[in-house]
């Protein structure tokens, strides 16, 4: 028999290639697995992730059984009028494709696109970006062309 309540939990960890994960609802972890996920149509969330959720007890103990909305922190932004910082260049993303896990950034003055990784982005808490979006970088080229090791994105309001 499965008894269910509705509740808001923040995601502890999940790891999307083994296909779950934990939540902590007050001072209780909770068993997350992807068939939750699918089911509201995520493929991963992340760590802070804030989950509301449906969770029912069974003879194992608690596990997520819906998800019913997500609430994701998004990174600061600042104003597209400021200047870059030292190092920083600034770039216009051309493709991105979290499905794969990287894009690439069109940037001024250089020969070729700058290859960005889903998980630097991850580094700087943003999870997403979007066809022609603003943004300052750093980049590095460690001979296989050039890459994004720092991102900040400017404000889409200014």
């Amino acid at each position: 028999m499965m008894d269910e309540t509705v509740k808001i939990g923040t995601v502890v960890w999940y790891n999307e290639k083994k296909g779950y994960g934990f939540i902590t609802v007050g001072d209780k972890e909770i068993f997350l697995h992807r068939s939750a996920l699918e089911r509201f149509g995520l493929s991963t969330v992340y760590a802070t992730d804030k989950l509301h959720l449906s969770i029912a007890s069974n003879e194992r103990g608690q596990v997520v059984k819906e998800i019913l909305s997500i609430e994701r922190a998004l990174s600061d932004t600042i104003p597209s009028d400021s200047e870059p910082l030292e190092g920083e260049i600034r770039g216009n993303v051309k493709f991105f494709n979290a499905a794969k896990g990287y894009g690439f950034v069109e940037v001024e003055n250089e020969q070729a696109d700058v290859f960005v990784h889903l998980k630097t982005l991850r580094n700087f808490g943003i999870y997403h970006l979007n066809e022609g979006q603003k943004l300052f970088l750093k980049v590095t080229d460690d001979g296989r062309g050039p890459q994004a090791s720092e991102i900040r994105l400017l404000s889409l309001d200014d």
